[in-house]
């Protein structure tokens, strides 16, 4: 039995023709309207007999019989006749009107003509008519194919498809037999797995979402990857994308993935990286700026055909392809994570609104989410759904645009009206920082305005390597502003901060509903994290319904070999200054207890600092903004056989979670505070609404993400049956009853004299 492909016409189309070079991506939602209002301008003023939106479809069985192609689509305007004519619609932006149509706009319209050449018609008018969004013709280019013509391009298109269907076809089916014959990467199951992958495998099946707790340690990325890979096999899904919060999260699901390769698995694997590490420059993606960008899809299609021949595309591997063939590495992955059946990669990629991969997530629904991590979930998806004008930004960026073009070119005219708009909002002039209760109509236009010159600008000769990062983190931030502007406003708060130089900032306060309707229509949702705890309470914030499970495992190590010991200390903000010399204290207890490998994590790098003079033990300091080598370097000396180590790091940063340290490769730590998040006008903010929401609006906005920070920090210690480790809660709120329902169920909190408790358990395993 063949195969059923369903494509449009547009499709087919762009996977032979999609265009030469790279060019800035997006848009504003403007662009989208107006090519709308275009398409419906000119097709009102169509002249009589003429008909839109008129649909087509054509069912064509390939020669070897494997796949049936159905192409479908809807012709922008049809005139029905002997010679029927068919105008393909397009909006253009550009100054002066093209000289030739785009061959992929013209293709559209010779798709359409062999259909209709296949119902009868022996030759076909094709046009392709390019117009403003009033609908004014800007060119026109009409052309008159035979039935052999329109058959000629069409099957050109088909067959170069074919070509690849049938390559991705018979991997699949040795993947998915390799996948059937899959076993379980270790001997058995740590508890708590075998029922986790059970209920990863019905969430699949079913199409629904399942939140789930496991205990740091137990195995999670192997639990949540092994059954998705199972169902993947037997068809549930198309696609698999295992999110992670930051890139040191990646190793949990690379690990287990490496386990199951030592038996045959066919499985074309992506690990995907961010933009900006990939990119060889950081400048504007456009011919005119970055070589890479000028001919790139002239060059990928022979890319792809070679690493199809491997299943590792890895960023190493992506890179040396790209290198070789002079692409973009970033755009080369893009088009990998079409075809690829797992891909690792940031949440960004399939829950941002604004840099998700559209090619995926706007079109196919069978596709799987394993989100690693999924505490991170709502402070990550508030960050997607919010977004900023910053005043002081606009204006440096305005500067370079006056030095090039000068005061009177449009882009500099709309920076300085959007400074003028930010200038004039309605704030006391006393205050620096407030919440608005609705935005100026003149923010909003000037926003619009603004970010059609910066699309328009992007094209020009700009010296745009100079400010490069500056133009792509002000675009960036003002579309996610004009994307918040079009949502329920009642979901967001106005936040403006600042004096001169304002920043004005469309605040996410609800991310439930998005999420909710982001994930519904895909083949699975799977949230897991060692920290989701109050597991109820994350399940509702994440816009959860009835039909969505949830499953909590315990933890499968003995709650002996983990020694936590509480200590009274004021931590709070005021009392920290005195306070800094008993945590010293206590971190030199714990070093001398027994000289090893130990964490000690506080609420801020200022509070590090502070207590890191006191610390008289040999010690390293986690450093804002490190690079990816400088924290491989970091966690250096933790390798198996390491030198005894002291480092001082924040809490809920990148050492904080994400890690693994087995065995001895961690010995302890010490925790400074309850971890909760900065007080500030935006966390402020959200308690508020929290309290109106929900009745509690601190245990939601602070104390939740606060405990869920500490545990996932004291996960690091114990991370297989045979671990032993201490752990220092330095704080007297792990007293209060309110806290202590927020620590994992499984831990034993002692409050004896450190000297004597550390030296029993290091001694006589007590």
């Amino acid at each position: 039995m063949s195969e059923e492909i369903r494509l449009s016409v547009r499709a087919l189309v762009e996977f032979t023709l999609h265009g030469e070079d790279i060019y800035p991506s997006g848009g504003t939602l403007r662009d989208m309207q107006e090519g709308m209002l275009g398409h419906k301008a000119r097709q009102a003023v169509l002249e009589d007999g003429w008909q839109a939106e008129v649909p087509l479809s054509l069912s064509l069985q390939a020669e070897d019989g494997e796949a049936q192609l159905i192409i479908s689509g809807r012709m922008d305007a049809y005139l029905p006749g002997v010679i029927p004519h068919v105008e393909e619609i397009k909006l253009w932006q550009g100054k002066e009107p093209p000289l030739a149509p785009i061959p992929a706009h013209e293709m559209q319209a010779a798709v359409y003509g062999h259909i209709l050449c296949t119902q009868g018609a022996e030759q076909v008018h094709i046009r392709v008519c390019y117009v403003d969004r009033r609908g004014k013709v800007r060119a026109r280019f009409d052309k008159v194919m035979t039935a052999a013509d329109c058959a000629e391009s069409f099957n050109l298109l088909a067959e170069n498809y074919l070509r690849r269907w049938r390559l991705i076809n018979a991997h699949r089916r040795a993947r998915d037999a390799s996948l059937r014959a899959l076993r379980f990467p270790f001997d058995v199951y740590r508890a708590g797995q075998r029922e986790m992958a059970v209920q990863v495998y019905t969430a699949i099946r079913l199409g629904r979402r399942l939140f789930a707790s496991m205990p740091t340690g137990t195995g999670k990325s192997a639990a949540a990857l092994f059954p998705a890979l199972k169902a993947l096999g037997e068809g549930h899904t198309e696609q698999v994308y295992y999110l992670t919060a930051r890139t040191t999260q990646r190793q949990g699901a690379l690990e287990a993935l490496r386990l199951m390769r030592r038996q045959p698995l066919h499985l074309w694997t992506l690990t995907l990286d961010a933009k900006d590490k990939q990119c060889p420059c950081r400048t504007v993606c456009h011919p005119d700026y970055c070589p890479r960008a000028k001919g790139h899809f002239l060059r990928d299609g022979e890319a792809i055909g070679e690493i199809l021949m491997e299943d590792d595309w890895s960023p190493e591997n992506i890179r040396r392809m790209a290198d070789r063939h002079q692409l973009c590495p970033f755009e080369f992955s893009l088009s990998l994570a079409e075809i690829a059946d797992l891909t690792v990669c940031d949440y960004n990629y399939a829950l941002d609104p604004a840099v998700h991969i559209q090619r995926i997530f706007d079109h196919s629904p069978q596709v799987t989410l394993l989100i690693d991590e999924s505490h991170n979930l709502l402070s990550r998806l508030r960050d997607m759904l919010s977004g900023q004008i910053d005043g002081g930004r606009i204006r440096r960026l305005r500067t370079v645009v006056g030095k090039a073009a000068g005061r009177r070119h449009p882009l500099y005219k709309a920076m300085t009206a959007m400074l003028n708009a930010l200038a004039d909002l309605p704030v006391p002039e006393d205050a620096s920082e407030g919440v608005l209760t609705e935005i100026p109509q003149s923010v909003d236009n000037a926003a619009d305005d603004l970010a059609d010159a910066f699309m328009t600008a992007s094209m020009e000769h700009f010296p745009w390597e100079e400010a490069g990062e500056r133009l792509i983190d002000t675009t960036s931030s003002l579309l996610g502003f004009l994307r918040a502007r079009r949502r329920d406003p009642a979901d967001y708060a106005f936040i403006w901060q600042g004096r001169k130089d304002k920043i004005l900032t469309t605040f996410a306060l609800e991310t439930g509903p998005y999420f909710s309707q982001t994930t519904r229509k895909l083949r699975g949702t799977v949230c897991f994290s060692a920290t989701m705890d109050p597991l109820a309470d994350m399940k509702t914030l994440l816009g959860g319904d009835e039909e969505d499970a949830c499953f909590a495992a315990p933890s499968p190590f003995p709650k002996e070999n983990l020694l936590l010991l509480q200590q009274s200390v004021n931590t709070r903000y005021q009392h920290r200054q005195a306070s800094a010399e008993r945590i010293a204290e206590a971190v030199r207890t714990l070093w001398t207890s027994k000289p090893g490998r130990y964490m000690v994590f506080f609420p801020s790098f200022a509070f590090m600092e502070q207590t890191a003079e006191l610390v008289d033990v040999p010690h390293q300091m986690q450093r804002r903004r490190m690079s990816d080598e400088e924290r491989r370097q970091f966690l250096a000396p933790y390798a198996p056989g390491g030198e005894p180590m002291l480092s001082l790091c924040v809490l809920g940063g990148v050492f904080a979670e994400g890690i693994d340290l087995p065995g001895d490769a961690l010995e302890g730590l010490v925790i400074v505070g309850v971890g909760l998040p900065q007080v500030n006008i935006f966390q402020e903010t959200l308690r508020s609404h929290y309290q109106q929401t929900l009745g509690d609006g601190f245990l939601y906005a602070y104390m939740i993400p606060g405990m869920q920070k500490v545990a996932q920090a004291v996960g690091r210690v114990i991370r297989t049956e045979t671990d032993r480790g201490a752990a220092l809660l330095l704080d007297d709120r792990y007293q209060q009853s309110a806290y202590l329902r927020l620590c994992p169920p499984h831990w034993q909190i002692r409050r004896d004299r450190p000297e004597d408790a550390l030296s029993r358990f290091w001694q006589n395993g007590e």
